[in-house]
């Protein structure tokens, strides 16, 4: 059989406060994480019911929905319609509100091979997304308004559904709090990634566990391959200025020394030997650097060099995300600058 995506992302948001689409986690946004994951599954076309004005990746088909005030029921309707006949015999629909919908779960559903035109996931008792919808069931969609979508069709035409377990379901991002608990904000660079299971924290660096392994991700390219290793000391450097952790000792003295190693590589070419002596240098002399206030944001992290797909783009990508973490630390650029200019001699 072959079966479609369809990802509903055309909702407003209310209770979220911003359209839920958009949000980014890890570097991507919601729909980029449920667009990617359906992909995986191979699942095509991969349809995307969006509002006008909408970005979309490359790989995923735009269905603009002009009244998202019209509800749930109407990007339903506007998504099954968009999918080709000549193309799909199936769609399965997910929600761009469920970022950590799982591979697993998609494929129970796509996998299904009763006669049954709808399969539901189960987990828990409770029925819910990823739900496919084979052609003959499609009309069915036709007959719902305003904010109501498969559920309603599902407790309507019990004779026509079969469900699979699934163990979980991934959980609705429908408001701020529950954004929160599932990706906390990093307290050092402010992306918000899913927690993750870390062997050790840095004992000063402060990052969140799931930032901190997508670090670790990034040293493990660098150290498994020369062409991202040439600018490791330079990636150490951004993420240690990143998340600079609490005012004490340690902490400003990382500071300092990674915000004098950016600036002597961006504003002076210092070579990788001669930083490396300088920082030695000045780490061994125990001086007692002042605290210096962190920037608020940051246009680029980790999660941004996490994209490269080469070497050549991952140094690029490095040099970018120093450029601007320099630029997000503007207002201590003359204090940086005279402590790189005394380091240089």
């Amino acid at each position: 059989m072959r079966t479609a995506a369809v990802i509903l992302a055309a909702g407003r948001g209310r209770r979220f406060g911003s359209p839920k689409a958009l949000i980014r986690i890890a570097g991507r946004t919601m729909l980029e994480h449920v667009a990617a994951m359906a992909r995986s599954t191979g699942l095509d076309p991969v349809i995307a019911v969006v509002p006008a004005g909408t970005a979309v990746p490359p790989f995923v088909i735009p269905e603009i929905n002009p009244d998202p005030e019209a509800g749930l029921s109407r990007s339903l309707q506007l998504g099954l319609a968009a999918v080709p006949v000549e193309e799909a015999d199936a769609a399965v629909i997910l929600l761009a509100d469920q970022p950590t919908v799982t591979a697993d779960a998609i494929l129970a559903v796509a996998t299904e091979t009763g006669d049954r035109p709808i399969v539901a996931a189960r987990a828990g008792g409770r029925i819910g997304p990823p739900v496919l919808v084979r052609r003959t069931a499609f009309a069915l969609a036709q007959r719902l308004s305003g904010d109501i979508g498969l559920r309603e069709v599902i407790g309507a035409n019990p004779d026509q559904v079969a469900t699979v377990e699934v163990g979980e379901h991934a959980p609705d991002i429908d408001t701020p709090e529950a954004l929160d608990a599932l990706a906390p904000a990093c307290p050092g660079c402010g992306e918000r990634f899913v927690p993750a299971p870390v062997d050790e924290m840095h004992p000063y660096i402060g990052a969140s566990t799931g930032c901190w392994a997508a670090f670790g991700e990034v040293l493990a390219r660098e150290f498994q391959d020369i062409a991202y290793g040439r600018v490791h000391r330079h990636t150490v450097d951004a993420y240690a200025a990143q998340h600079p952790g609490q005012d004490d000792r340690r902490q400003r003295q990382s500071v300092a020394l990674h915000l004098i190693g950016i600036c002597h590589w961006l504003e002076h070419g210092v070579e990788l030997e001669r930083l490396n002596a300088i920082t030695q240098r000045l780490a061994s002399e125990k001086s007692d650097w002042p605290w210096l206030d962190p920037p608020s944001s940051h246009a680029m992290t980790v999660a941004d060099v996490l994209k490269a797909r080469s070497g050549e783009e991952h140094v690029r990508l490095v040099r970018a995300w120093a450029e601007s973490l320099w630029a997000a630390w503007a207002r201590h650029h003359d204090t940086v600058r005279r402590w790189a200019a005394e380091a240089l001699g």
